[in-house]
């Protein structure tokens, strides 16, 4: 929810807003907070700071040793919201999408470092050693 009163911005705690236009060199960022936009010469926009969980599956993997298996892996992912560099970067690629599409992105993305992953490794191992699969991811 946003709430504007004579130029202030809100937002909730899990939403950063980001601000451009006049009177800032770079776009300002701010986690969980209000801040002051001048109307019709700066713009605000929001992307979500939501934990998300997704659910990734990976059909006819090929492992090291060329046996075909299925994989499914449940991840969460989250825009952290109090490092600036991590909010900056995640603005420069998630700014303006839907939490549908940051999570779409999220879920290719992580279903090709899943295959990547099983492909260096054998089933034995994938079977027996889930926290080697785990620390890799």
């Amino acid at each position: 929810m946003t709430v504007m009163v004579a130029g202030f911005v809100a937002c909730g705690p899990n939403e950063a807003l980001v601000v451009s236009g006049c009177c800032h060199s770079h776009p300002l960022m701010v986690p969980g907070g209000r801040v002051f936009v001048w109307p019709w010469i700066q713009r605000v926009q929001r992307i979500s700071l939501n934990t998300m969980t997704l659910s990734i599956e990976s059909h006819t993997v090929y492992t090291q040793q060329g046996v075909p298996i299925s994989v499914t892996g449940i991840a969460q992912v989250k825009i952290q919201g109090q490092n600036v560099e991590m909010l900056r970067a995640a603005c420069e690629q998630f700014l303006g999408k839907t939490e549908d599409e940051i999570m779409s992105i999220a879920r290719e993305t992580l279903e090709g470092h899943q295959r990547a992953i099983m492909g260096t490794m054998t089933v034995e191992e994938i079977y027996k050693d889930r926290k080697k699969f785990s620390k890799q991811v």
